[in-house]
């Protein structure tokens, strides 16, 4: 998994590229990587899912962690273009409401 970020101070907002996979192996560098750049405020961080070709039940806890932990700072957590088998995947489990995905 590779993930690419760009953070805009002035704008308070964080934009996160994740490519490849997103299991339970690598749940750990998602974590370390957003973490990392969440600071309390209004900012909004984007996790940008369109290369993400695989997404087991460990890649979906820790988006729903991410997501908690971010709003308890006073920010917003929103995930963008999501492939049909990755957003299916989030309408099984019922996450696409959690998330927003329309």
């Amino acid at each position: 998994m590779k993930i690419e970020s760009h953070v805009d101070k002035e704008k308070q907002q964080a934009t996160f590229l994740i490519e490849g996979e997103l299991d339970v192996h690598q749940v750990k560098i998602l974590k370390s990587t957003v973490t990392e750049a969440v600071t309390s405020g209004n900012w909004t961080y984007t996790i940008d899912l369109q290369k993400v070709i695989y997404l087991d039940s460990s890649g979906l806890g820790m988006l729903v962690f991410l997501k908690k932990e971010i709003v308890r700072r006073g920010g917003k957590l929103k995930l963008t273009n999501l492939g049909d088998g990755i957003r299916s995947v989030f309408q099984l489990t019922k996450l696409d409401d959690f998330f927003g995905i329309k």
